[in-house]
């Protein structure tokens, strides 16, 4: 079977929630695979001088996906190969929230929630990201060696935060 081929683009809207007595951010985008199209968060901060790390644009073909006991079906595009701990620590993975990740992405269905955004069905989505790529439905395998490839394209750097806008759709 061929590696299966998954595509995320930032887009230049986020959503907020707060956790904690902070207002957490998420950039929304899409991640495409095998003609399906979800949309995504991506956590960052807005006003922070500190920022969340993040894929830089470009191709990860050494991108494996897994299941994770913590963060159930996981991508990760680095397979444990990246520059730094930080990197490494980049996933994919379910989350409703921009505060359910750090730095991370989650896949769903972007659905208003009273006042708020969030997104609905990213565990399932994640499951469709998985058996699209080959992946046996309901295999509980954690990270191995021969864990199941994809590749991972990132179409765009993460956009200037000066630029973006809250959204509305």
């Amino acid at each position: 079977m061929a590696t299966s081929a998954v595509i995320y683009e930032r887009g230049t809207s986020y959503v907020t929630n707060i956790s904690g007595g902070k207002t957490c951010y998420g950039l929304v985008g899409e991640i495409w695979i095998g003609g399906l199209c979800f949309e995504t968060l991506e956590r960052f901060s807005l006003k922070d001088k500190v920022d969340f790390i993040h894929l830089a644009k470009g191709d990860y073909a050494g991108a494996v996906m897994y299941w994770d006991a913590k963060r159930g079906r996981v991508l990760n595009p680095w397979n444990g190969a990246a520059t730094s701990k930080q990197l490494n620590n980049i996933l994919v993975h379910r989350g409703s929230r921009p505060s359910h990740f750090e730095g991370c992405i989650g896949p769903g269905f972007l659905e208003r929630r009273g006042t708020a955004r969030e997104l609905s069905y990213s565990p399932e989505a994640m499951e469709v990201i998985w058996e699209t790529a080959g992946g046996a439905p309901g295999d509980r395998t954690g990270w191995t060696r021969t864990a199941l490839k994809v590749h991972l394209t990132v179409k765009n750097a993460f956009p200037d935060r000066a630029t973006l806008t809250s959204h509305t759709g």
